[in-house]
């Protein structure tokens, strides 16, 4: 192995600084020996600092101390702060360890090799899936351990562009060679064009009938301080109308009958009407989404395939009540199906991905389903049911929830509160990993957690089956439509 310099300063267990003649790029590996064996670091931090250019000055003076630096070797101290990933036998049988003493001062530090990055980084066995190759080493693949996202959860952070779908859609790929079961909760409906072996794109229906009536009330539109329209539609809504053919068609049918009605004084006739309104404008804007056919959700669900469940045609509170109602449905299924009881639908464990995940499990005042998504990250390993939380916006994440993730692939946080965020939430990602986040390139990320090895910085492969959510070239795409539209006549040139 390549000696790329010599450990000074203090050193730790768990990081060591060394300077050498050249810089170490971060995300790159070295090996030093102790006391206990060979220990592989991963650099987190690279600099270089000179005495003769350690100010602002002026020109002249600046370019006379560049000729005097150029000449003088000493000048340029090269510095590297590596981490700790473990002594290297232990690596290789996949376990942590950690040094129980520091390198000494003076101590060699050598580039590790791609053989044993290898052995490292690219695990064999069914629960081992390849996602992409080490950022720095190429030549080097990088499997993550699927039953680690199936049972220990999974957080993709990163700014729009990065690769957050494309990871999720490539962890959906995974999943379906391995004929496991995935529902994809898809606001935007970015996994439109996801064609891959078991994918079922789904459209869910809400039952208006089977819900608690505040609940109704949130879905419909119906104001939270709206006290007088919430109890009338509680009165409406009995027992008789959840059970008939036509839910709507009674509900508003009682209405008409209040807002007619001489008898009843005019303020009630008022709020008999309004919500009469509100009613009509729900079913004529988002009406689709409603069938009172359906019974649960979770019938919906395939068994061993990939679920996409397009909710972009729901409104933020709409997609709150869907998702709250799924995953109380998956859990009791989940749970029944561990303990040997009932007929279940879904045998086998599920993972659970929601996309713009801060919608659902808000940092501040909660949403309608944060309780049992907090509970199933709690909860949900003992039963098969795991999370994939994906977001742009960490800290307006939950931490609580976020707190309870296994393993984080991150990249391009370039905000400070969402770097501090990761770094309280998840001690893998350190200060100095955590200020390379906003130079990273789109599909290069930081994978730390139960699902790798040892923390790295890979070069996700990309999906080429995922059609939607890449950058639209519109200069191209302008001049097909040009070619395909007739040309403009003198008349209309006029109009123009």
């Amino acid at each position: 192995m390549k000696e790329v310099g010599i450990v000074c300063g203090e050193s730790r267990p768990e990081g060591i600084a060394f300077t050498g003649p050249k810089s170490v790029r971060v995300g790159d590996f070295v090996t030093v020996e102790t006391e206990d064996g060979p220990v592989l670091y991963m650099v987190e931090s690279s600099r270089v600092q000179s005495e003769l250019l350690s100010g602002m000055v002026d020109y002249i003076t600046a370019e006379e101390a560049r000729r005097a630096s150029s000449k003088n070797p000493r000048d340029r101290v090269r510095i590297g702060i590596a981490r700790a990933l473990g002594l290297v036998e232990e690596l290789r049988r996949g376990r942590r360890i950690y040094p129980a003493l520091p390198p000494e001062p003076g101590s060699l530090v050598k580039l590790a090799d791609d053989g044993l990055l290898s052995e490292v980084y690219r695990p064999d066995g069914h629960r081992w899936v390849e996602v992409g190759s080490l950022l720095r080493r190429p030549g080097v693949r990088v499997n993550i351990d699927l039953n680690a996202v199936a049972s220990r959860h999974l957080a993709i952070l990163a700014i729009t562009g990065r690769g957050k779908s494309n990871l999720l859609a490539l962890l959906a790929k995974r999943v379906a060679e391995k004929n496991g079961t995935m529902v994809i909760v898809d606001y935007h409906a970015e996994y439109e064009g996801l064609r891959i072996k078991g994918i079922k794109h789904i459209i869910p229906k809400l039952n208006p009938s089977r819900f608690p009536v505040e609940e109704l009330a949130d879905v419909l539109g119906v104001r939270e301080k709206a006290e007088k329209q919430r109890a009338l539609l509680h009165k409406v809504v009995d027992e008789d109308v959840r059970e008939g053919q036509d839910f709507w068609g009674e509900v508003k049918k009682k209405l008409s009958e209040i807002a007619k009605n001489e008898k009843i004084i005019s303020q009630d006739r008022a709020v008999a009407s309004r919500l009469l309104e509100i009613i009509n404008r729900a079913l004529r804007v988002r009406g689709q989404i409603f069938d009172t056919n359906t019974k649960r959700l979770i019938d919906s669900i395939y068994p061993n395939r990939i679920n996409v469940l397009d909710v972009s045609g729901y409104t933020e509170i709409q997609a709150q009540i869907l998702v709250a109602h799924l995953l109380e449905e998956l859990l009791e299924d989940r749970k029944d199906a561990v303990r040997g009881e009932g007929d279940v639908r879904l045998r086998s464990p599920v993972i659970v991905a929601l996309e713009e995940a801060h919608v659902f499990i808000p940092s501040e005042g909660g949403s309608l389903c944060s309780d049992i998504v907090e509970r199933i990250a709690r909860e949900g390993r003992k039963f098969g049911l795991s999370l994939i939380l994906v977001s742009q916006r960490p800290s307006r994440l939950d931490a609580d929830v976020v707190s309870q993730i296994g393993s984080f692939a991150i990249s391009g946080l370039t905000h400070p509160r969402g770097q501090t965020f990761v770094q309280e939430v998840t001690d893998e990602v350190t200060s100095e990993l955590g200020a390379s986040l906003p130079s990273l390139n789109p599909g290069e990320m930081i994978l730390v957690g139960n699902f790798v090895r040892a923390p790295a910085l890979v070069r996700i492969d990309l999906v080429e089956e995922k059609l939607i959510g890449r950058d639209i070239d519109a200069v191209s795409e302008w001049g097909n439509d040009a070619e395909l539209r007739p040309s403009y006549t003198t008349e209309e040139l006029i109009r123009l």
